[in-house]
């Protein structure tokens, strides 16, 4: 486990233990089902569902994603509510480019505000530091304004911009990174909104 955290509500009652942990080759299914779930909550509001179940179907296949899983660039995580898979984050790292990204990460909706985004992205920063890299890059759909938000909150500047297309359907991909504080310095961790935050779309 590399993060764990149990507190109470404002009502005086427990919420659930939140954790995360490194993905294993047995957590595939649940990152599908994760994706899958997100992504029409999310992004079924302006792209066609069958335009998303063309693209979770040939990038988020059991098959492609253990091709992802063995690759030494990738790693993944897996975030946990009262010890049931809720989120999970993949990063790559691109020594030749010289860039660490995020490349997906996600919350279930229902397992939102319970910090396991903000928990995510602060093992993806010391990630990034382990490994020698002075920022995390990732990108994210214009039109998820809350999420847009959440990142320029944690520090992530918006510097580029490049379609993104899922079938059919294209829409403006914001690009964007974070320069890393030194490790004795780290950022707070201001509470990740209420909305799916997938970084690869």
């Amino acid at each position: 486990m590399i993060f764990s955290t149990h507190a109470m509500s404002d009502n005086g009652t427990a919420t659930p233990p939140a954790s995360i942990r490194v993905w294993t080759i047995g957590d595939i299914p649940d990152v599908r089902r994760i994706g899958w779930e997100t992504w029409k909550a999310t992004y079924g509001r302006f792209i066609p569902e069958e335009d998303l179940r063309a693209y979770h179907d040939e990038h988020y296949s059991v098959e492609a994603l253990t091709r992802n899983f063995h690759r030494s660039s990738t790693r993944g995580y897996v975030a946990l509510l009262g010890g049931k898979s809720a989120g999970y984050m993949i990063m790559s790292f691109n020594g030749k480019a010289g860039r660490c990204n995020v490349a997906s990460i996600y919350v279930l909706p229902e397992s939102q505000g319970h910090g396991l985004g903000s928990m995510l992205m602060q093992e993806a920063f010391r990630a990034a530091r382990e490994a020698k890299y002075d920022r995390v890059w990732l990108g994210v759909m214009s039109e998820n304004a809350l999420t847009i938000t959440w990142y320029r909150s944690l520090g992530f500047a918006f510097v580029e911009e490049a379609p993104f297309t899922m079938g059919k359907t294209t829409v403006r991909h914001l690009i964007g990174f974070k320069l890393l504080t030194p490790p004795d310095n780290p950022p707070d961790r201001p509470e990740d909104p209420t909305e799916d935050r997938r970084a690869g779309s």
